[in-house]
């Protein structure tokens, strides 16, 4: 049983996820229902040193610079970002590497919220350069040296970094999680190890960080120990299933949502799911009743809403309409 926290989100919260694709999940379903999120700024990372790096990063406006970035098969990389990030032109690489450091920035001045989920201890690091990378990009496993962090290594890193970050914005709230996405490339043995690593790690760090502004969320524990049931899992029996995420994202809601946002949610939700309706009904008249009358909610909703962005709604519904 989790209790609900007293740190609450609505409708007016910023939120940045950051790490492994388990944010993504979460984050993502908050985007999807029209909450302020920035979601993985340099894509997804796994490890807490990567994870660690990225923020440094932001927090000092860091550039990308030309002779930062690696070439391999074509395209040109930081080993700092996603792959998403690459492409045939340096600087084009570079153009979109600096605007997300720049807009992360921008965000978490302002952001109240900062989610953190760690994915593995195990890192990579580049043999030439010397820096634990984010992204290998398919560049040879023997360019890289692997080994798996230590707790000390974990707590030591983000203490430092938390304090950085307090300092930009004192009021942020930052939660910790591990992911529950087995990395069995590791090795069912070390994996468990690994995870253990990071769970003792984030211990340590909420146990001796000196501002009560941090905490944990225990989406590792729901999925191996309340679930304990391989439904939960995909057909790879590595990532979490639909049904595991909509679990996970049910407990997240009601540990953190505020009243309001609980209450608006479920107007924002029946908006989106109507723009996702399949339309059958060949009747003119009835779709535009349906259009209007889900413009209307929508006018209902900014009412007490302002701040919520339905301009993709409403062009869906206005162009049904046949107003446009």
């Amino acid at each position: 049983m989790i209790e609900p926290s007293k740190w609450k989100i609505d409708y007016e919260s910023p939120a940045i996820f950051m790490g492994s694709c388990f944010s993504d999940h979460i984050g993502g379903m908050l985007s999807r229902y029209k909450f302020p999120v920035l979601l993985n700024p340099f894509g997804v990372l796994y490890n807490p040193i990567s994870i660690s790096t990225a923020l440094n990063m932001v927090l000092d406006q860091h550039e990308i610079r030309n002779e930062e970035l690696i070439k391999h098969n074509h395209l040109w990389h930081s080993f700092y970002f996603h792959g998403s990030f690459s492409d045939i032109s340096p600087a084009k690489t570079i153009e979109k590497c600096n605007y997300s450091i720049r807009n992360a920035h921008s965000f978490l001045k302002n952001a109240k919220f900062l989610f953190i989920t760690f994915g593995t201890a195990w890192v990579f690091r580049h043999k030439e350069t010397r820096e634990i990378v984010s992204n290998c990009h398919k560049i040879p496993a023997t360019d890289f040296e692997r080994f798996r962090l230590s707790i000390d290594e974990i707590r030591d890193e983000w203490i430092s970094l938390l304090t950085k970050i307090h300092i930009i914005n004192p009021n942020l709230k930052i939660i910790f999680t591990v992911s529950p996405i087995r990395h069995f490339k590791d090795g069912a043995h070390e994996n468990q190890i690994s995870k253990s690593t990071l769970l003792l790690a984030i211990d340590d760090i909420i146990k001796d960080y000196p501002i009560q502004q941090i905490g944990y969320f225990p989406s590792y524990e729901l999925i191996n120990d309340e679930l304990r049931d391989y439904r939960f899992y995909d057909s790879d029996m590595v990532h979490i299933s639909e049904t595991g995420i909509r679990f996970i994202f049910d407990k997240f809601k009601s540990t953190y949502f505020s009243d309001s946002a609980n209450s608006c949610f479920d107007h924002v939700q029946s908006i989106i799911q109507a723009k996702e309706h399949r339309i059958l009904n060949n009747d003119i008249n009835a779709v535009r009743k349906f259009s209007q009358s889900t413009i209307s909610k929508i006018e209902k909703i900014k009412t007490t809403n302002p701040y919520i962005n339905f301009q993709d709604e409403i062009e869906h519904f206005k162009k049904l309409e046949g107003l446009e």
